[in-house]
């Protein structure tokens, strides 16, 4: 079981996560890349760029090396690209890719550089998510009145019933939703 970690981290080490946090420093805003297929690019570019950053690393391990000391074995490489990524990765914080941080705290929330909106202070963290979460259930619910609306209207009595309750349901849940949202925008000025 050891080996098989052992070969994991290796592969994540070499082939994915030094490019990864590499991408995610040159690039920190979500939807930056495209639009729509964001994470695909930054995977696969994070994979090219890893391989890159591990034939630079081997290639500057085998430079330093004497006919005494041959650097390029699997410590120094794991050191090597071990800081490496570490180093992207919190210079990539530094810029805001990592949002998600202050879930873990929010002294770690750092939102990415706008470009031309106000980013979110870490105080403002906790209201913002809820914010977010809010508007994304509000969505759901909309679609899910439409979709009840519809079906409402069929010649079953008792179908008929049922669908009316859950479009009263919906529209109150709809209604806490916007009120809660009027009072965090409130509480936000």
């Amino acid at each position: 079981m050891g080996g098989l970690l052992q070969v994991l981290a290796g592969l994540l080490i070499v082939f994915f996560l030094p490019g990864y946090t590499l991408v995610n420093l040159l690039f920190p805003r979500k939807g930056e890349l495209d639009p729509e297929y964001d994470i695909v690019y930054r995977v696969a570019l994070g994979m090219g760029l890893s391989v890159v950053i591990s034939i630079m690393a081997g290639f500057g391990l085998n430079a330093i090396s004497t006919e005494e000391h041959g650097y390029v074995s699997a410590g120094p490489l794991w050191a090597v690209l071990g800081s490496a990524t570490a180093m992207f990765a919190f210079l990539g914080w530094y810029r805001g890719a990592y949002p998600m941080a202050g879930l873990i705290h929010t002294s770690l929330y750092r939102a990415p550089a706008s470009r031309g909106g106000p980013a979110v202070k870490p105080s403002d963290f906790a209201r913002h998510r809820r914010t977010e979460r809010l508007l994304l259930e509000r969505e759901q619910l909309l679609a899910d009145l439409k979709s009840f609306t519809g079906r409402a209207s069929t010649s079953n009595p008792q179908r008929k019933l049922y669908y009316r309750r859950r479009v009263d349901h919906v529209r109150e849940r709809i209604d806490e939703i916007n009120d809660e949202l009027r009072k965090l925008s409130s509480e936000g000025r």
